[in-house]
């Protein structure tokens, strides 16, 4: 399938990601059906993209008066045939569980049109184990970051068989609808970001569970350094301005100690095992119990908008 063939978008699932990918849609004129089982989450849904327009609005990204057009533009529904027999790209975003999800991509396989593009916003898993056959050449993975509609990037992860033109396909529309896809050659669970994250997170929560620093303060000296040079450099060239000499010494300093390999670090798991999950319970490593859900959203928002407005320089380029 063309690009210019994509006139119906479906997003399977209306929770962190869906809203905001359908919003993004909306946005740039596409007609979004959202599926969910729960027809409660769909009036959430509606208030956090209501919430999010009025943000882009008071950002001069978006007039007032279109936001009922793009509102317009999203239909919801709890039946899932009627979501997706008509759509020529389904984008599921449902829970992370393969079991689950692969239930799901068979009643897809009896649903959707021969040709309809099928993309997966999975931030790990092997989609392409659990994809019927016939649907393998047709399905990528396109991972995108919250809140997906503000965060520019959108992993895109061809499977062993998806074919060039799915993956042009994609990457296509995702330039289309504002965003700056990157291509993983081949799957890795984690794809290139959530790897990263998984060692910033060994150590953030080595740092926090043995006393050395508080939340607050980490996250203050992580904005004052190394999100800023972060963003000009990158991970690879900052070693060029290092020096890849001194970059080598440090990995061989024997003084250094690694932190053990720990998956229930303290810090984490009994905020967990509280029932605090973070923003969305009002509670994790901050306490947001003080104001709603799409308040503390739409704080977030306008703080990142703010920052990728000043920063576009440094990705427009690679849109294309």
């Amino acid at each position: 399938m063309k690009l210019d063939e994509i006139r119906q978008v479906t997003v399977l699932g209306c929770g962190t990601m869906g809203p905001g990918i359908a919003q993004t849609f909306a946005q740039h004129g596409y007609p979004v059906i959202v599926w969910s089982k729960a027809p409660e989450e769909h009036e959430r849904a509606v208030k956090v993209v209501k919430t999010s327009l009025g943000t882009f609005v008071q950002h001069d990204m978006l007039r007032q008066a279109e936001i009922e057009q793009v509102l317009k533009r999203l239909t919801f529904t709890t039946d899932l045939e009627t979501a997706v027999s008509g759509a020529d790209l389904v984008f599921e975003c449902i829970v992370e569980n393969l079991e689950i999800k692969g239930n799901l991509f068979r009643q897809l396989d009896a649903c959707c049109k021969d040709d309809a593009l099928i993309a997966s916003n999975t931030s790990f898993l092997d989609i392409f184990k659990v994809t019927p056959e016939r649907r393998q050449s047709r399905t990528v993975i396109a991972h995108w970051f919250a809140p997906p509609q503000i965060i520019p990037l959108v992993e895109v992860v061809r499977g062993p068989r998806s074919s060039e033109d799915t993956v042009d396909t994609t990457v296509a529309l995702i330039r289309r609808v504002g965003k700056t896809p990157i291509v993983m050659r081949k799957f890795v669970p984690g794809f290139a970001i959530n790897r990263m994250l998984r060692i910033l997170g060994r150590e953030t929560f080595f740092l926090l569970d043995n006393g050395y620093i508080t939340a607050d303060q980490l996250d203050l000296a992580v904005k004052a350094s190394l999100a800023p040079r972060m963003m000009v450099l990158g991970l690879v060239q900052r070693y060029d301005f290092t020096g890849l000499d001194l970059s080598a010494m440090n990995l061989e300093n024997p003084d250094f100690v690694e932190p053990p390999l720990n998956n229930r670090p303290k810090s984490l798991f009994d905020l967990v095992e509280k029932g605090d999950f973070g923003v969305k319970t009002g509670r994790g490593f901050y306490d947001y119990s003080d104001r709603k859900y799409e308040d503390v959203l739409k704080e977030r928002d306008d703080k990142l908008l703010k920052v990728l407005k000043s920063l576009d320089f440094l990705i427009t380029p690679e849109r294309g």
